[in-house]
C-alpha cells in the first residue's frame, strides 16, 4: 500500500456513501456503497478472511475516493449511477447471456389492448410480464390466453384496417378473437378479460378462478346458460394451466429464489421466479473474472438486478431468498430502494435469517442451485469433477464426451447454446428438394449423428402430390411423410430438423411439425427443434468473401449470429451439402429411368399396356434391352412386328 492511500484510509468518514477504487493509471476498477464508509473500506485491507479473490482486487488498488451521501438510499442510487458511468472491471456487469422474452399487454389508442411477445422494454407503452425461459413458452402462453379470452393480437394499423372494412380477420372465424375492430366485443367485458389476464400472468390463478366462478353463478341464476358454459370452459382451461406449473411452495406467495454456482473466477446465477407458489420462469446470468467474495458478489448482483427490474416496471416479489449470508446493511439498503420506487415492502432473507423457515425454501433453493450448476458447466466449457453416480447429469456428460470425442462434444455443445436448444443435438436431419419445373420431383433426408454423416438413416421421397414448380408444397409432402413414419414407429425423431430454403421453407417445417404434434399428441419436450439454412443471395460474393450460410429460427426475424464459432455453421453447411447431393443423385436416377421409359413409349406398337406387360414379364428396362425378338414376342400382347421394332431400336 502506498503512503498516499494509507493516509486516505485514516481520514475516511464513517458516514454512509460511495467509495471509488482506482488503479495506478487512474482507471476506476471498482465502485461500492456502505452505511459506514470507513468500516467497509478498512475491511478490504485488514487481511482478515479476505480470500484470494479479494486479495487480487486489493493488489490493484492505488487510490480511493469517497463520496458522502445523506443516507443509504442516496448511496444506493449514486453507486448504481457510477457503475453505469465507469463500467468498472471488478463490478458485476448485469448482461444476461441471452435476451429473455416477455409478454406485454400493449397500450393502444383503440381502447382494446392487445397481447404481444417482446424482448425489449419501452417505458409507458404497456405492462410487461415475465421473463420466460423460452420463446416457445411465451408463444404457448399467448396462444392459451387468446384461446380462453379471445383477445386481439393485431397491431393498431391492422385493427384500423379491419375496422374500416367492417370485416373481421381469420382469427375471428376460427374463434380466436372477439373482433373488437368490428364492434363485436363489448369494451367493458374486454377490460374485464384484460384484468383476468393480469391475474393469470401474475400467477394469481386461484383468485381469477374464484372471481370467474362467482360470475358463472350469476349467469346460472339469470338462466343465461350459454354464457355460464363459456365461462365454465374458460375456468377448466385455466385449471389445466395451473396443474402444469410446478408447485414449490405451500404458501401462495410471490418469491424470487436466487441460486448460484462458482468455480475459480467464473459464476452463474439463476433467479427462480415463483408466483403464487408456482414456478413461472427463470433468468440466468453467467459472469467471468469475478473478484469479489461471496457476500459482496451476491449483494452486487441483487442491486443491479432489481434496479434493472424497477427501471423496466417488471413484477417485484414479496420475498427474495438468497442461499448464502449477505451483510444486513446491504439487505436494508436494497429493501429501502425497492420500497422507494415500487411502494412495495419486500423481505430479503438469506440462509441465516431464514433458518427458522428452512424447509419452506429447501425445494425451491435446491432447484435454483441445480439450474445454476447446470448452466455453469454448459457455458464455462468444462472444468468440473464428475460425480461417481451412474444417473447424474455429470456422469451422462462424461459418457457423451467419451463417446463423441472431446472436440465433437464441444462443437455440439456450442451449437446447442448458439441455437438455444434444450439438449445437445446428437442427431440432426436436413431436407432438400430437387426437380426441374416440377417434373421428376424428389426430396432427400441426410443425417448427421454426433457431427458425422450416418448414411443408414438417409431417406429419399418421390414427390407424388405435385407436378408443377411448387417447392413449398413438395417440402410439405416430404416432411408430412417423415412425421407420419415417426408416428408409425418406423423412423424415430431426431434432435433437430433443418430444411434448405430459408424462412419460406422454415414456415413449411413449422406447419408440418405443429400438425404432427397436435395429431400425435406429442409433448413439446419430445419434439425436435426446427431450423432453416439459406445461402447468401450473391453466390459469387459468398465464395469470394468466404461468407457462411444463414441459419434461421422460428419466430425470429434475423438470422442466428454465430460470431466466431465458424466450425458449428460449417458443420450445418456440410449437412446441407450432403442432403443436396443425395437429392440430386436420386433426381438424376429418376430422370434417367423416366427418359428410357419415354423412349420405349415412342417405339412403334408400344403403348402403356404393352410397356406394363414387358416390365411385368422381363422385370426391368435393362432386361428388355437384352431380350431377343423371340423372347419379346413371347410377352403377352407383343406381336412379332412390335418385338422386332423394340429389338431394332436398341440394336439397330
Amino acid at each position: 500500500m502506498n503512503e498516499n492511500l494509507a493516509a486516505k484510509l485514516k481520514n475516511i468518514s464513517q458516514s454512509p456513501g460511495v467509495y471509488i477504487m482506482k488503479n495506478i493509471n487512474g482507471d476506476v476498477i471498482y465502485v461500492g456503497k456502505a452505511k459506514n464508509l470507513k468500516k467497509r473500506v478498512s475491511q478490504y485491507f485488514s487481511g482478515k478472511n479476505a480470500g484470494i479473490k479479494t486479495e487480487h482486487l486489493v493488489s490493484k488498488i492505488y487510490d480511493i475516493e469517497t463520496i458522502i451521501s445523506a443516507n443509504e438510499l442516496e448511496a444506493f442510487l449514486l453507486e448504481n449511477t457510477l457503475i453505469k458511468q465507469y463500467k468498472p472491471k471488478y463490478n458485476i456487469s448485469l448482461k444476461d447471456d441471452k435476451s429473455y422474452p416477455y409478454i406485454k399487454i400493449a397500450k393502444t389508442k383503440t381502447g382494446f389492448p392487445y397481447i404481444v411477445k417482446t424482448r425489449s422494454f419501452k417505458k409507458g407503452d404497456g405492462e410487461y410480464f415475465g421473463p420466460y425461459s423460452s420463446a416457445f413458452a411465451v408463444n404457448e402462453t399467448i396462444k392459451t390466453i387468446n384461446g380462453i379470452f379471445k383477445m386481439r393480437t393485431c397491431t393498431d394499423n391492422k385493427f384500423n384496417s379491419y375496422a374500416a372494412r367492417k370485416k373481421p380477420c381469420l382469427y375471428y372465424q376460427i374463434n380466436r378473437c372477439s373482433a373488437p375492430c368490428c364492434g363485436y366485443a363489448d369494451i367493458d367485458a374486454y377490460k374485464k378479460s384484460i384484468d383476468g389476464i393480469r391475474l393469470l400472468l401474475n400467477g394469481k390463478n386461484r383468485q381469477l378462478i374464484k372471481a370467474m366462478k362467482q360470475s358463472m353463478d350469476v349467469y346460472v341464476k339469470e338462466l343465461n346458460f350459454e354464457a355460464a358454459i363459456k365461462l365454465r370452459d374458460k375456468i377448466n382451461a385455466i385449471i389445466t394451466i395451473n396443474e402444469k406449473q410446478a408447485v414449490v411452495l405451500k404458501e401462495e406467495k410471490d418469491i424470487d429464489v436466487i441460486g448460484f454456482y462458482s468455480q475459480s473466477d467464473k459464476l452463474d446465477v439463476v433467479v427462480l421466479i415463483i408466483r403464487n407458489g408456482r414456478v413461472t420462469g427463470t433468468e440466468n446470468f453467467f459472469f467471468k473474472n469475478i473478484y469479489l467474495n461471496e457476500s459482496e458478489m451476491l449483494s452486487a448482483f441483487l442491486n443491479r438486478y432489481y434496479a434493472k427490474n424497477l427501471e423496466t416496471g417488471a413484477n417485484i416479489p414479496d420475498e427474495i431468498f438468497i442461499p448464502a449470508r449477505i451483510e444486513e446493511e446491504d439487505k436494508k439498503s436494497l429493501a429501502g430502494y425497492i420500497r422507494q420506487f415500487s411502494s412495495k415492502k419486500v423481505k430479503i432473507l438469506d440462509a441465516e435469517s431464514a433458518v427458522k423457515n428452512k424447509n419452506k425454501y429447501e425445494n425451491a433453493s435446491a432447484m435454483a442451485i441445480e439450474n445454476a450448476k447446470k448452466n455453469f458447466f454448459e457455458k464455462s466449457g468444462g472444468g468440473r469433477a464428475v460425480e461417481n453416480t451412474e444417473n447424474t447429469e455429470e456422469a451422462n456428460r462424461a459418457r457423451k464426451e467419451k463417446e463423441y470425442g472431446d472436440a465433437v462434444f464441444k462443437r455440439l455443445n456450442a451449437l446447442k447454446n448458439i441455437l438455444r436448444l434444450n439438449k445437445i443435438p446428437e442427431i440432426i436431419e436436413c431436407f432438400d428438394i430437387s426437380n426441374i419445373s416440377g417434373t421428376y420431383a424428389v426430396a432427400s433426408k441426410a443425417v448427421f449423428r454426433h457431427g458425422e454423416k450416418d448414411a443408414s438413416l438417409y431417406r429419399r421421397y418421390r414427390i407424388k402430390s405435385k407436378n408443377t414448380p411448387d417447392d413449398y408444397a413438395m417440402m410439405y409432402e416430404a416432411l408430412s411423410r417423415r412425421f407420419k413414419n415417426a408416428a408409425d414407429g418406423k423412423d424415430p425423431l431426431p434432435d433437430v430438423i433443418m430444411v434448405d430454403g430459408g424462412k419460406g421453407q422454415l414456415n413449411v417445417l413449422v406447419k408440418a411439425a405443429k400438425e404432427f404434434k397436435e395429431t400425435a399428441k406429442i409433448s413439446a419436450e419430445n419434439m425436435p427443434a426446427v431450423i432453416a439454412i439459406a445461402k447468401t443471395k450473391d453466390e459469387r460474393k459468398h465464395i469470394k468473401n468466404n461468407e457462411t450460410d444463414k441459419i434461421y429460427l422460428p419466430n425470429r426475424k434475423n438470422e442466428v449470429n454465430f460470431g466466431k464459432n465458424k466450425e458449428e455453421i460449417f458443420m450445418l453447411m456440410r449437412l446441407r451439402d450432403e442432403a443436396h447431393r443425395f437429392a440430386v443423385s436420386y433426381f438424376s436416377k429418376i430422370k434417367a429411368k423416366s427418359l428410357v421409359t419415354s423412349e420405349l413409349l415412342n417405339i412403334g406398337g408400344v403403348g402403356k399396356i404393352i410397356y406394363g406387360s414387358l416390365i411385368k414379364s422381363l422385370g426391368s428396362v435393362e432386361n428388355i434391352k437384352k431380350a431377343s425378338p423371340v423372347e419379346l414376342a413371347a410377352v403377352k400382347g407383343v406381336n412379332k412386328k412390335t418385338a422386332k421394332n423394340i429389338y431394332n431400336y436398341f440394336h439397330g
